[in-house]
């Protein structure tokens, strides 16, 4: 049981670690003008599709004849067009996103748009709230918010209307793959049916506009976020979520802008202001209320059942 719960908490802090490590990577690689929004996407992706087929051929050498035929009758194993369209989407405003906003303000916005879409899901579908859970979700709310308002005149705008596009489509991609009953194929053909979409944008761009950039640093770091830090760090958080309860999951999830704040004041000198402080107190603190009222709700639930 000791080994067991170790191993889970090492593979969720690995796997927090690593898309924190995203929002950085993408935020100093634009930043400093290696390379453009679309071809980091593009790059992304395409590193993504490869280091996950690569995983699943792997792992598929290693399966029992048993688990060959138990995995046949196993459907939807490779995902589908439209979950991969909200990646598409998620990849591409996530990049335009980081050109203008910094790393700390667009992973916080992001963690907090993905969970309040969640929230937002389960009430559509049935949930109740609860007293202390709306006051949380009200102060998740007015901190996000309070973030986003001295930017509002702002030419970061756009920047942040990318970044809840991006968490948008990320939550709603997350909703969607979690019926999944093997996530490492659907994730991989998911990502591959995104090659088409990457050509087609790239085409345009050549045609359109003079705004590709490439560089080998830019490239580099373009794969290492499609490959390590956002296809491995998939493959590794999935590895945990069973292990984990729903709500210690979305939990463990707000981790991430507080490690993408400080890897970015370490790493690429970013500041962490008062003003990030104060909002992300009340957006994290806010969505804490709201899932530890949601686990303590289910508890009751099930000792009344």
């Amino acid at each position: 049981m000791h080994r067991y719960f170790l191993q889970t908490s090492l593979y969720t802090l690995i796997a927090m670690l690593a898309f924190s490590a995203n929002a950085i990577i993408c935020r100093w690689t634009l930043d400093n003008g290696y390379i453009d929004p679309i071809s980091f996407s593009s790059f992304r992706l395409a590193a993504g599709a490869a280091m996950l087929f690569i995983v699943m051929a792997l792992s598929a050498g290693k399966l029992t004849r048993d688990n060959r035929i138990k995995s046949t009758a196993i459907p939807n194993q490779k995902g589908n067009w439209k979950t991969s369209i909200y990646l598409f989407i998620y990849a591409l405003t996530f990049s335009y996103g980081y050109v203008a906003i910094s790393t700390a303000t667009g992973a916080l916005i992001l963690a907090g748009v993905v969970q309040l879409t969640m929230i937002g899901y389960a009430i559509r579908n049935g949930d109740k709230l609860h007293g202390a859970e709306w006051l949380g979700l009200a102060l998740a709310l007015i901190g996000l918010v309070y973030l986003m308002y001295p930017n509002l005149t702002s030419p970061s705008w756009w920047g942040l209307v990318m970044v809840i596009i991006s968490a948008y489509t990320w939550a709603i991609y997350s909703l969607t793959g979690r019926q999944s009953l093997n996530p490492i194929t659907d994730n991989a053909y998911n990502f591959y049916r995104t090659l088409p979409m990457i050509i087609l944008l790239m085409v345009a761009s050549f045609a359109f506009t003079d705004a590709i950039k490439l560089t080998p640093t830019g490239v580099s770091m373009a794969v290492l976020s499609g490959a390590v830090t956002s296809g491995l760090g998939y493959i590794v958080w999935y590895k945990a979520l069973p292990r984990l309860s729903s709500s210690l999951a979305s939990a463990c999830q707000l981790l991430v802008p507080l490690f993408a704040a400080f890897g970015a004041h370490w790493l690429i000198d970013e500041s962490i202001t008062l003003h990030f402080i104060i909002a992300a107190t009340m957006m994290l603190g806010g969505l804490a209320l709201v899932l530890i009222g949601q686990n303590q709700h289910r508890k009751k639930a099930a000792l009344i059942k």
